[in-house]
C-alpha cells in the first residue's frame, strides 16, 4: 500500500523551505534562529543546509515519472478538471505510461510497467487532486427531453442574448456538477 503523505507535511516543507532561504539571504542570523522563528526542527534544518534532501527528494530516484514528468500531467488534469472534463484513474495512468515510453525511446532503456498501486501513491503525492465520483444523467431526464424543445430552448436563449446585449465573456455553463466557461457562438 502506498504510504499517504499528511496535509501538513506540505506546510512543514514549505517552511523548511523558507528557513533554508532566509539563512542563506542573511534573513535570520542562524539556523537556531530561523528554527525558533518558523517553528521547524533545528536539527533537520542544519542537516539540509549541509544538502541533505527531504524525503520527497531523496525518494525521488524510485519514482516511476520525474518531478518534472509529473509536474506535467498534474497541470493537465488540472486544466481539463477545469474545462468540466474529469480525468478518470485508468486514462491518468495511460497518459503516465505514454510519458514514461517518450523517456525511454531517449535512452533506449526498458521502463518497467506501472504497479497496482502507483494511482494511489501518485494522488497521495498531490493531495491537491481530489477523485470525485461522477453521476450519470438521469435516463429520464434524458429519454424526455425532445428535439423541439432543445431547438425552443436555443431560440429564446439567443433571442435573450441578442436582447440583453450579452457578452460571449459573460456566459457561463452551470448545473449540479460544476461551472463550465462556454464560449458562445452567433
Amino acid at each position: 500500500m502506498a504510504h499517504k503523505r499528511k496535509p501538513e507535511a506540505s506546510a512543514r516543507e514549505a517552511l523548511m523551505a523558507m528557513a533554508i532561504e532566509g539563512v542563506k539571504n542573511g534573513v535570520y542570523t542562524g539556523p537556531k534562529h530561523a528554527a525558533t522563528e518558523l517553528g521547524v526542527s533545528e536539527s533537520t534544518l542544519k542537516k539540509r543546509l549541509n544538502g541533505r534532501k527531504s524525503r520527497a527528494q531523496a525518494r525521488e530516484a524510485q519514482q516511476q515519472l520525474t518531478r518534472q514528468e509529473e509536474k506535467a500531467l498534474v497541470d493537465w488534469i488540472s486544466q481539463a478538471t477545469a474545462a468540466g472534463n474529469p480525468v478518470p484513474h485508468p486514462y491518468v495512468k495511460e497518459m503516465a505510461e505514454e510519458i514514461r515510453k517518450s523517456r525511454e525511446g531517449e535512452r533506449g532503456e526498458f521502463l518497467r510497467p506501472l504497479g497496482t498501486t502507483w494511482m494511489e501513491a501518485f494522488l497521495g503525492r498531490h493531495p491537491q487532486l481530489r477523485t470525485k465520483l461522477s453521476k450519470a444523467i438521469e435516463g429520464s431526464r434524458v429519454r424526455d427531453v425532445t428535439r423541439e424543445q432543445i431547438l425552443n430552448f436555443n431560440r429564446e436563449f439567443r433571442h435573450t442574448i441578442k436582447e440583453k446585449d450579452i457578452k460571449s465573456e459573460n456566459i457561463y455553463n452551470c448545473d449540479e456538477t460544476g461551472t463550465i466557461l462556454s464560449l458562445f457562438q452567433s
